[in-house]
């Protein structure tokens, strides 16, 4: 049976020029995890920790993305929509997943408000009453995403009022 929506975070390295994955989080609507995976890198060996709570040498002992591309793709086949937040699909299809046929939420286009920084996922769980850990480095990619499905269901249940 098609999950027809799913919840995904992915944490990136940065910088932009050399950005891959380090992190993904895969849920379905009801915050059943699918997939949760920090990576090992190719390119990048250091980037700022503080944007993403995820230390470099934290991934050192990790495989890399590649080595989950087929399960990946396979619990991507099963959804007609991703939500997500902020999150481009330019990497995941870099990396070789493909995503045609699937209507990607961005809950940060309707959710943009000043079009700028302040436009964060920690402004997005304040406005819907959701709380995140404080402290980055204690957030996993599950707090990310169950965030996400809270704020998407609260929009929804907005748009209906």
């Amino acid at each position: 049976m098609k999950n027809k929506e799913l919840i995904y975070w992915v944490d990136l390295t940065g910088p932009a020029v050399f950005d891959e994955i380090v992190r993904l989080t895969i849920m379905d609507i009801n915050n059943n995890v699918l997939f949760n995976h920090t990576f090992n890198t190719k390119l990048v060996d250091w980037w700022y920790s503080d944007l993403n709570g995820i230390k470099p040498e934290e991934t050192y002992n990790e495989q890399q993305f590649e080595n989950y591309k087929n399960k990946i793709q396979t619990i991507f086949n099963h959804a007609s929509k991703l939500i997500t937040f902020n999150a481009s699909t330019f990497f995941l299809e870099k990396q070789g997943i493909n995503l045609i046929n699937k209507q990607i939420i961005d809950l940060a286009d309707p959710f943009r408000v000043a079009g700028d920084e302040n436009d964060t996922i920690d402004n997005l769980c304040t406005y819907y009453g959701y709380k995140l850990p404080d402290n980055i480095y204690s957030r996993t990619g599950i707090n990310y995403a169950k965030a996400i499905n809270y704020c998407w269901h609260k929009m929804g249940s907005n748009r209906k009022a």
